[in-house]
């Protein structure tokens, strides 16, 4: 798949601000993968207002911190690919690709050991050199299948013995 970066940076060399947008959303995206997230704060603003948290996630950066050290410890391997990436006015937009095996417990579950490869979308709200708001969709269904958590469509259901 051809890796894209919406409005390129070249075509960008004279809006800096956008261009910080796009650096600051792949540093972000290099600590998650990294798994170190001292450095979050530099791109997140404490407050950030997630409009998708994840089931149990407490707000702020301090949540998302804590959803992302969950998401590593089920995922070790995790790997976030950035596949599109465009900035229209103060929004960034990116459509990404996990991969990685889940060899930790996640939400309650027992690690399955299977290797998943999930797509997703990011649209992020930049103000005063932070992102302060985040939008996102990924996947779910396709990792649960992944994981053989949910059987495929068609598929009969399992009986439970009696």
């Amino acid at each position: 798949m051809k890796k894209d970066t919406g409005a390129s940076e070249s075509s960008l060399k004279g809006d800096s601000t956008k261009l910080k947008n796009i650096e600051g959303y792949r540093a972000v995206n290099d600590m998650f993968n990294s798994g170190k997230y001292d450095s979050l704060d530099k791109y997140i603003d404490a407050n950030i207002a997630d409009h998708q948290m994840m089931p149990g996630q407490k707000p702020g950066l301090a949540g998302l911190k804590d959803m992302a050290t969950m998401l590593h410890t089920a995922y070790p391997d995790m790997k976030s690919t950035l596949d599109y990436v465009t900035v229209d006015g103060d929004m960034l937009i990116a459509r990404y690709h996990m991969t990685g095996t889940n060899s930790g417990p996640m939400m309650g579950m027992p690690a399955t050991g299977k290797k998943v490869n999930v797509e997703g979308f990011d649209q992020l709200r930049w103000q005063n050199s932070k992102f302060v708001e985040h939008w996102g969709v990924f996947d779910a269904m396709g990792m649960m299948k992944q994981l053989g958590m949910m059987p495929e469509p068609g598929a009969a259901p399992a009986i439970p013995a009696s």
